[in-house]
């Protein structure tokens, strides 16, 4: 399942300014969230995991997918800002259920309501 493109941080303007200046700064294990009020009606999401980290492009498509995934499942609660999750050097586990889930859903919960 692929996002629609109303929900795609345009890559290079968009990246670049948000983290130039971010509104918000989260970290998760060895993710890393940075986020910036847009003047769209919804959240959008980008993703930035580099090629020294994780050498295979099955491993960085893998992450892609879930956490995608995960923003998904919250992007009717997640207030309008773009968001870029970086993903730093770790563990690659491809069982792991759940990767932004509680992150994700905390950060709707403190800063939605």
């Amino acid at each position: 399942m692929s996002l629609n493109d109303k929900y795609i941080v345009p890559s290079s303007p968009g990246f670049n300014s948000i983290f130039s200046d971010p509104d918000l700064r989260l970290y998760e294990g060895n993710f890393f969230i940075l986020g910036k009020h847009n003047k769209v009606s919804n959240p959008r999401l980008g993703v930035s995991i580099k090629k020294r980290d994780y050498k295979f492009a099955v491993h960085r498509n893998f992450l892609k997918r879930k956490i995608k995934s995960n923003f998904s499942k919250y992007v009717d609660k997640l207030p309008h800002m773009d968001f870029v999750v970086v993903v730093g050097p770790g563990e690659y586990d491809r069982n792991k259920k759940d990767y932004l889930g509680s992150l994700w859903s905390s950060f709707a919960e403190d800063h939605y309501e």
